[in-house]
């Protein structure tokens, strides 16, 4: 399973798993106690979940877990429910799900989520471990324990001394690590033990890293420091300690952490039961909760704002009341001057004094209600500002993941490539970093494959052989940059233009209309590709078009920058966080709209003068740069209005920057300008382009929130180009039961560029197959109300569906099974295993030739 799939997917599998072994446990135990009247459904809930769980361990290959829940299922598999469960079997069940337990404990801290003494628990439930345990190790020598544990303890001491900053001869103590790890590597091998020499090799590579110290040593030692953890961990299970006669007697294990300040290195050793204490501290809170704190807290903004027009209207009453009385007091003066009024006089006198009292009561009352108002202000924009540093969380957690990556990229197109990291500190919306990791690997992959040269390359150019790449966040204001550079040959835009020809995206005359900066961005159309072969890596047209759409859907922008021989950089433009943003409220024609004040440069008043053609196209001077120029009722593909500068009046209009790219927009008026929260407007108006949401205002009216990236983006795009480039990708609807299974195959066939919709059933995907076209079908099959081979069935005898190519993707696995599948006209049949060993793109890939 891809490492990026597995990490997205874990809270998910995690979460459900931990459902399910309670299901079964709880089934189990009913089974035990032999209660006639539950036995039936509790048997029929054990044999599901441990179905569901192995089809989900599976799909994301965990081996271990599988191997372990599928001898779960086969030992129940003649268990009947007018039969109690034996204490022998109940045992090895209960002794099992501890297992899977400490194993989702494993991966919840970032660990590999291994079962220890697989073996045993297998035998235990009535199988051979060495059969059936998915690795088996050589037996190693007795020896080997005590030199290697002993070569761990010095590599142990030697981080320490590192970590030091008076140690004096830096280079000769990493050379000596460098030097015991490849001695432990070397016994490894020769021991059979690949779990150990993998884990000595990562102690080689780490111990390198801090032979020039400062920030990058620093980081080198929190790695290696987890890395000595897992070794001893490995070395303990794999090379197992010889019997003793006597109980040996076997001091409690303190787990060590690195902690590293940015200054210099300093080691801290914290017990495992130091971290739980700091985990109980914590509390974690669901998304959906704080979705809707974050709206009841935007509801109490919305209804201070409320409050606070009502005071300005009592204000207003108190001052018209004010100007009456004055008027009733004249009055009563004249009538008293005029000899006249009598009683009259007095009451009106007495009626005006009491109702200047109610006046300075109101006064007061309102004085009051305007202090609390304040009061409540600031508590609401307290819990706003903490509800959003709750969303935040530094970019290294979307940037360290990135080292694995680019290691085994490297050693994939065998480049020796230095990364550089930087703005791991900068805090952003977490919502952003879950959303960026994958266009930003892809960026990375791109840089590695396409950018930077081989090192005969980069000698014969004159460089180091050595490669640099860069994936630095930058704070800009209100909002950010991600920024991925490398230094190599740079993009070549007339290599770009043959593409796009030999492609049949441009004709020549068209590829040669465009300028360099236009020819660069055809990089981020659909099924765009310089590469002529398709290799592991690239050549498939996915992953930079990816980058442009995630940018664009965050209200963010991607710009390119190069050079011959130096380099190429990548900037995503993006806001800091998405939990609100200051709108500019703008009137268009009778329809008021808003767009992020982060998007807008300026707002400018135009004359007939600074409009003019260039080539064909409208342009604006500003600044004596010649800028697109659109009404902005045109860009909201709503009816073109007579423009002032049509009756040679001034023009009002704003001008739009995101990522490089600017334009100018007529407007009527600029309303006025508050914060506003954008809320999706759902899947019906998705595909409205330049609408990324609508946003309540403080007067309650609802208002559209244009998406400022997609307007650029039309201003800025030839439209010959536009017309030319509508690249659809294929629709795949995946269906199963299982939550895990489903998101797993849902993200693995995103990453290869396809859409995907999903179903839990058989009756809801042929729903959704009525209503939403889709070009392929992915297939549990055992599922409630209608099962995938019952599914494929009502395909096959469609009108309009019987076209659809289906796989069956199962864990059911026998001769018999899959015939069966392709009799009731599957066109593929997958085991769930095969899924993550690359089998299920394939047959995609096969069925689907045009979108491979």
């Amino acid at each position: 399973m891809d490492p990026r799939v597995l990490r997205s997917l874990w809270p998910i599998f995690s979460a459900e798993t931990r459902e399910q072994l309670q299901t079964i446990g709880t089934a189990v135990l009913g089974l035990e106690q032999g209660a006639p009247d539950q036995a039936q459904e509790q048997l029929t809930a054990l044999k599901r979940e441990l179905h569901s769980l192995k089809g989900s361990a599976a799909s994301l290959g965990l081996s271990d877990i599988e191997h372990l829940v599928h001898a779960l299922e086969d030992e129940v598999a003649n268990c009947s429910a007018s039969q109690r469960l034996p204490s022998e079997m109940v045992e090895p069940i209960l002794r099992s799900l501890t297992a899977i337990e400490e194993a989702l404990a494993l991966g919840d801290e970032g660990a590999v989520p291994t079962i220890e003494d697989l073996g045993s628990l297998l035998g235990a439930l009535g199988r051979s471990g060495a059969e059936k345990a998915p690795e088996t190790r050589p037996p190693a020598p007795e020896g080997l324990r005590n030199e290697s544990l002993r070569t761990l303890e010095r590599l142990e001491a030697s981080l320490a001394a590192l970590c030091s900053p008076s140690l004096d001869d830096r280079p000769a103590a990493v050379r000596e690590s460098v030097d015991m790890a490849e001695s432990l590597k070397a016994a490894a091998q020769t021991a059979g033990l690949s779990a150990v020499e993998s884990l000595a090799a990562s102690m080689q590579a780490g111990f390198k890293r801090m032979e020039q110290g400062g920030l990058e040593a620093s980081l080198a030692a929190s790695e290696l420091a987890g890395v000595l953890v897992e070794l001893r961990g490995a070395m303990e299970s794999a090379v197992p300690a010889p019997p003793a006669t006597e109980p040996a007697h076997v001091e409690p294990a303190h787990v060590e952490t690195v902690v590293v300040a940015p200054a210099e290195p300093v080691v801290t050793a914290r017990s495992s039961t130091d971290r739980r204490q700091d985990l109980d501290r914590a509390v974690r809170v669901s998304v959906r909760t704080l979705e809707s704190l974050a709206l009841q807290v935007e509801q109490l903004a919305a209804g201070r704002a409320q409050q606070v027009r009502r005071a300005e209207a009592h204000r207003e009453l108190l001052e018209q009341t004010h100007q009456a009385l004055l008027q009733l007091e004249r009055t009563a003066q004249q009538l008293a001057l005029s000899g006249g009024g009598g009683g009259a006089l007095e009451s009106l006198r007495a009626g005006v004094g009491q109702v200047r009292g109610v006046q300075r009561r109101l006064v007061q009352l309102s004085k009051d209600a305007h202090r609390e108002g304040e009061q409540l202000s600031l508590v609401a924009q307290v819990v706003r500002d903490d509800l959003r540093d709750l969303r935040m969380v530094p970019a290294s957690q979307m940037l360290e993941p990135l080292r694995r990556t680019v290691r085994e990229l490297c050693a994939r197109l065998g480049k020796d490539v230095e990364l550089v990291l930087s703005g791991g500190d900068v805090r952003i919306d977490r919502r952003i970093v879950d959303v960026l990791k994958d266009p930003l690997l892809h960026l990375v992959r791109n840089a590695l494959d396409h950018g930077i040269e081989s090192g005969s390359a980069r000698l014969e150019a004159g460089k180091s052989p050595r490669g640099t790449l860069s994936v630095r966040v930058e704070p800009r204001g209100p909002r950010l940059a991600v920024v991925v550079e490398d230094d190599g040959a740079g993009l070549r835009p007339d290599r770009v233009r043959a593409t796009a020809v030999r492609r049949g995206l441009l004709s020549e005359a068209e590829a040669a209309k465009l300028s360099d900066m236009q020819a660069a961005r055809l990089v981020f159309q659909p099924g765009f590709s310089t590469r002529d072969q398709v290799t592991e890596t690239s050549g498939r047209g996915v992953g930079l078009d990816v980058v442009q759409a995630t940018a664009a859907r965050l209200q963010g922008a991607v710009d390119i920058t190069f050079g011959p021989e130096q380099g190429t950089r990548f900037t995503i433009d993006l806001p800091l966080t998405l939990a609100g943003a200051l709108g500019l409220l703008v009137r268009s024609g009778t329809s008021v709209v808003a767009i992020p004040s982060d998007a807008v440069e300026r707002v400018l008043r135009l004359s007939s003068s600074d409009v003019g053609t260039v080539a064909g196209h409208v342009v604006a001077r500003v600044d004596e740069e010649q800028l697109p120029f659109h009404s902005l009722a045109e860009a909201m593909d709503m009816p073109r209005l007579p423009l002032a500068l049509d009756a040679g009046k001034p023009q009002t209009a704003m001008v739009l920057s995101l990522g490089g790219v600017r334009a100018v927009f007529a407007i009527d008026a600029v309303v006025g300008q508050q914060e506003i929260v954008v809320r999706s407007l759902g899947r019906h108006l998705q595909q409205v382009g330049h609408l990324a949401g609508a946003a309540v205002l403080d007067d309650g009216s609802v208002v559209p929130v244009l998406n400022a990236p997609e307007l650029l983006r039309a201003a800025a795009t030839p439209v010959m180009f536009r017309t030319a480039s509508e690249v659809r990708r294929s629709h795949i609807l995946v269906c199963d039961d299982a939550l895990t299974t489903r998101f797993a195959i849902k993200s693995l066939l995103e990453i290869a560029g396809y859409s995907v919709v999903t179903a839990a059933d058989g009756e809801e995907a042929l729903g959704l197959l009525e209503r939403t076209p889709c070009q392929l079908v992915v297939s549990d099959w055992q599922m409630p109300r209608l099962d995938g081979i019952g599914l494929t069935k009502r395909i096959r005898a469609h009108p309009r569906l019987s076209h659809i190519p289906v796989i069956l993707c199962t864990s059911l696995d026998s001769p018999e099974e899959r015939a069966a599948g392709l009799e009731a006209g599957a066109d593929g049949y997958l085991v769930k295993r095969e899924v993550e060993r690359g089998k299920l793109l394939d047959l995609v890939r096969q069925l689907l030739p045009a979108s491979a």
